[in-house]
């Protein structure tokens, strides 16, 4: 039984004619006649009765009748959810991001991305750089974004955004918004990112190019997440290195303060990795292009209301 068959039981049930039947499904009359026994032989019993010169339903005829209604309309159905899918006009996306990306950059990014694909759902795992990779190599998510390069087989990764880190401190700090060399702020207690994260990657080799490492500080606080650094920082319990995303707002409000430093470059790289093409889903492809547009995501990135300088 196949989908061709039903259709012409049913349309040849309606209009009570082969020969009008056959015109409507651009068929010759023998090859809807052919269809129809076929079914009528798969099934092992006869669908029409020959009536002067119209057919009509035998008893089992009428029985099939809603029967194929019913499997003609699920095959539509899911036909058109298939053409959906293929236009991206539905599907599932899954995300993983290091807390800065995850927090402050990737809701305004999906947004913008929903907004020309309504009809598909996106959930948004975060976690940090070394957990993230262990999603995407176990396909838990589809896309990721992550603080260092990620190699592992089948995955694909490339350059994303800089993320700009600023030194922070509490408003009340004797050198808020002064300008120093980085020797003087090794007098300091300093809260940084746990060891593994990007952030702190990128802070420790900034450092050993001026000859410095964390335990010439007075103090090392490590924390999981910029969010944490922030508050520990706004708690007095030292100077904080984190992303100018993450501390926009609370530095536009004047809830934090900062330090700047000669000669110092205190920025990384975010990248985005991703299952091998042949592995992706057109919701992920269709995310992955948009999200790679550069244009379209220094745009988002700029109306927010406490966007990198």
């Amino acid at each position: 039984m196949n989908i061709k068959q039903l259709e012409a039981f049913l349309l040849i049930a309606q209009l009570k004619n082969f020969t009008r039947a056959a015109a409507q499904l651009d068929m010759s009359q023998p090859a809807i006649s052919f269809q129809i026994k076929s079914l009528e032989e798969e099934l092992n019993i006869t669908l029409f009765e020959r009536a002067e010169k119209k057919v009509v339903l035998t008893e089992a005829g009428r029985l099939l009748f809603p029967v194929a209604m019913q499997m003609i309309r699920q095959y539509n159905k899911i036909k058109a959810g298939i053409d959906d899918l293929r236009e991206v006009k539905a599907g599932h996306l899954q995300l993983g991001a290091v807390p800065v990306a995850g927090e402050c950059l990737l809701p305004v990014i999906i947004g913008g991305f929903r907004e020309q694909h309504p009809a598909v759902t996106v959930s948004l795992q975060i976690g940090g750089s070394a957990q993230v990779t262990r999603w995407i190599k176990d396909r838990d998510v589809e896309i990721g974004i992550v603080g260092y390069p990620v190699k592992a087989d089948g995955v694909e990764c490339q350059p994303w955004l800089t993320d700009r880190m600023l030194v922070i401190t509490p408003p009340w700090h004797p050198l808020c918004g002064e300008e120093v060399p980085i020797t003087a702020l090794t007098s300091e207690s300093i809260v940084v990112r746990e060891v593994g994260a990007g952030s702190r990657q990128a802070l420790e080799q900034q450092f050993l190019k001026h000859n410095i490492t964390l335990d010439q500080f007075t103090s090392v606080l490590e924390l999981g997440s910029a969010q944490a650094v922030i508050n520990a920082v706004r708690l007095g319990l030292g100077i904080g290195v984190v992303s100018s995303w993450a501390a926009g707002e609370l530095l536009n409000k004047g809830d934090l303060g900062e330090i700047k430093m000669h000669g110092v470059n205190l920025s990384y790289e975010f990248y985005l990795a991703w299952n091998r093409p042949d592995k992706e889903s057109l919701a992920s492809r269709a995310f992955r292009t948009f999200i790679s547009d550069e244009k379209i995501v220094q745009r988002l990135i700029s109306d927010m209301p406490y966007n990198q300088k």
